[in-house]
This record gives C-alpha cells, structure tokens and sequence, in this order.
C-alpha cells in the first residue's frame, strides 16, 4: 500500500465525539479530545503540533476504538499554571496519566509521534502496568539531535535553541514567513528532506501553522527538556507489545536509532518507510496505518 494523497479523505472534516478542558495539579490547563468508543489508544503529538497533526491515523482507529488526544501543556489552547511551570517528558507523563484517571481509562495503547515517544516512555517509566501497548512513530527513546547528529553538529544545535530562548523574537519570525507564505515554505522544507513532497498538504500546513501560535519561550523550553531526555534504560524494561516505526529518509529520528530501540526492546515489531522522512504519518499514511490498525487489533483482540 502506498501514500493516501488523493483527496479520498479531508482531514479537516474530522471532529472529536466530546471534547474537556482538565486542570492539573500545578494549575496548568490541558485540552483534550475523544473520538470513537471501546479500548483507549491514547495518541500524543509532536512538539506544538494539535490533534489534526494525527488526523489519519484518528481516522482508520475511530470506528474500532476510543481514540484520546490532548495539548501539551502551554500550547495550543492549553495555558500554564505559572510562566515557568515544569515542561520536562516526565511532568508531560504525568500529564498523560491524570487525562486517564479523569477520563476512567485504566489501560491504554499509547502512541506517540516524535517527542510523543519519549513522553510515551515516561509513562512507561512510571506505571508500565496501565499501558497496553507501545506505539513509536518516527520518534527516539531521548536526546535525539545525539542521536541525529555528530556530536560537534549536536552540540551546536542545542546551543542554538538556548540562545533562541534568550531571543524568542528572532526564532518566531521564520515561521511567521512560513505561515505567510506556505507554498515557498514548503518547497524549501521538502527540498531539504524535512518533509516529504508527496506529503498532506493540508495537514502540514496545519502543523506549521500551530507551531507558529504556541509561545516561542514555552515551544522552546520544551525542546531544551527533550534535547536532555534520555529513556534509553527505559527500553530493555519494557513488557507490552511494541511498534517501532521510522522513515528512511528521517534525518531528526533517523532508522539506526529506530532499530536499536526495536532490538531492545523485548519482541518488538519493526517497521521502515521506504522514502519517507519525519513526517512519513502524512507521506505513506495507508502503509503506517494498516500496520497501526493490525496492531491496535492484535493488542485488544479485534474491533
């Protein structure tokens, strides 16, 4: 099966069956969003990315099952309880277990695009007997730009984010060019492999839109916590069955740190798009998405 591009399905069509608002300990508000009913499959994003990022993947999962999302905190709609509240992948962990608590969920599957990895991980750090089952969907088990990058190239760009922090101004105006002018955008993106240019426009248009709404200093707060995170003694503990999908062409998560997490992780299964990059859930999304649902029916014993 290959890439799902033909218009078939608007993404933009698709709405929760109930959506919540739920305040957490530290005051900071999350949003969250149900869609379908049965066994949960709780889906969490990439960095200041909203639930229609994952639009495809709700889609072939909300006919089977009840499908849970949410925003990080301090983005989208979701506000911080104080400026300088916790935003480390352990506070988002916790983050993801309240949801389930306020929402009666006592095991879920849990799937997780880039920094949704290692969030998913926290969780299973935490309480690996309330997650079902492990989803990875081009994503790493923590410090990433390390794992994407010679360490000269990594330390770089990890600088470079702690400088953007100390003028988050200068780091907002590329993506307001990005929104402002989507097709250019796009071009260069997908000319330096970032994205794939047979992906969903409409769906990475959104990303990017998103992105350019959240608070520069919180976006950025959060990416210094996941450039530190590091879940790799995470993996050879981990006991639920287990998906790990990278894309060939992903140069931030690329397939040597995908395979190691699928070799270390006991009986994991191992997926590799062929050409897709990053954003290979909105490239090959027929592919991804019918191995998605083959394990989503294997976990919880079909539909």
């Amino acid at each position: 099966m290959g890439s799902r591009n033909d218009g078939a399905f608007d993404p933009r069509s698709l709405k929760p069956n109930r959506e919540g608002l739920l305040c957490v300990d530290d005051g900071t508000t999350l949003p969250w969003q149900e869609f379908g009913a049965g066994p949960a499959v709780v889906l969490a994003n990439g960095i200041g990315v909203r639930w229609p990022g994952l639009a495809h993947q709700i889609s072939v999962l909300r006919d089977r099952r009840r499908v849970v999302c949410w925003d990080y905190r301090g983005m989208g709609p979701s506000r911080l309880g104080r400026p300088d509240a916790d935003v480390s992948m352990g506070r988002q962990a916790d983050d993801v277990l309240a949801l389930m608590n306020h929402m009666g969920i006592e095991r879920a599957i849990l799937g997780g695009w880039s920094m949704g990895v290692q969030v998913s991980l926290e969780v299973l750090r935490r309480r690996p007997e309330r997650v079902a089952g492990f989803v990875a969907l081009l994503g790493t088990y923590g410090r990433p730009f390390r794992g994407a990058f010679p360490a000269p190239v990594a330390a770089v760009t990890e600088a470079t984010f702690a400088l953007a922090l100390r003028f988050p101004a200068l780091a907002q105006r590329p993506l307001d060019l990005a929104v402002a002018l989507p097709g250019l955008a796009f071009r260069v993106l997908s000319g330096a492999v970032f994205v794939g240019a047979d992906a969903d426009r409409r769906v990475f248009d959104g990303n990017v839109r998103w992105v350019q709404q959240t608070d520069r200093r919180v976006y950025l707060r959060t990416m210094l916590e996941l450039a530190r995170h590091d879940a790799s003694d995470v993996l050879p503990g981990v006991r639920c069955p287990s998906l790990i999908v990278c894309g060939a062409r992903d140069h931030l998560t690329p397939p040597r740190v995908a395979r190691r997490m699928a070799e270390t992780i006991p009986g994991a299964e191992y997926l590799e798009l062929a050409g897709a990059t990053h954003f290979g859930l909105i490239e090959q999304q027929q592919t991804l998405d019918a191995r998605l649902v083959a394990f989503v029916d294997r976990v919880w014993g079909g539909p």
